[in-house]
């Protein structure tokens, strides 16, 4: 696995998109703190694989995916409510209140009816059909934890999960730039990947 040429990528991108939101609204700051969760998780998908350790991997892939989403949804679709929920003060009684926040499955049915991100939609469903169910077992040590467990996992996976874990992270600093505001830096990110295809999916 190419995890050099992720990291100098990955690396490449934060710099790109290192400037603040266009404006210092709850809703931004709180975008912009869940793309930086899900780089956060994209690191440790990196590490993970990089120790042989493919199944902690598995699991926090699921979360970066789960972040990204969320960041994506917060800017398009949430309500003030519930962006208030999320950036009060950490406590049981906060904790309790955010159970009815939105999960995965309708978030990307709310984003789906915004017909600007319909591309990004794709990508993002794509990932979840071909993803979510085997990640789930890894979360919750069912059939795939067992078996990856038991067995050598299979490193055509291994790879796969490393290249898709690289790829969100890409999804995320595409958003990270749309939140600054500024004019061509989501066009700098897409054409910063061009030279880095070895450690990113591959296209179809």
């Amino acid at each position: 696995m190419e995890m050099a040429r992720a990291a100098e990528l990955l690396g490449h991108l934060a710099d790109v998109v290192d400037h603040p939101p266009h404006d210092d609204s709850e809703r931004l700051l709180l975008s912009r703190t869940l793309a930086i969760t899900s780089l956060h998780f994209a690191a440790s998908v990196r590490n993970l694989c990089d120790a042989e350790l493919p199944i902690g991997a598995a699991a926090v892939l699921r979360s970066q995916f789960e972040a990204v989403l969320r960041a994506i949804w917060v800017l398009y679709r949430a309500n003030d409510g519930q962006i208030e929920r999320l950036t009060s003060t950490l406590s049981m009684e906060s904790q309790q209140a955010t159970k009815n926040i939105p999960q995965v499955a309708e978030m990307l049915e709310m984003l789906e009816k915004i017909p600007q991100l319909a591309n990004l939609i794709v990508a993002l469903r794509e990932f979840k059909d071909s993803s979510w169910m085997p990640l789930n077992s890894f979360v919750h040590s069912g059939i795939h934890a067992v078996h990856w467990t038991r067995f050598e996992p299979p490193q055509a996976l291994v790879e796969q999960m490393f290249r898709s874990s690289n790829g969100l992270a890409v999804l995320a600093c595409q958003h990270l730039a749309i939140l600054t505001g500024r004019l061509g830096l989501q066009n700098e990110v897409i054409a910063a990947c061009a030279a880095y295809s070895s450690c990113l999916p591959h296209r179809r």
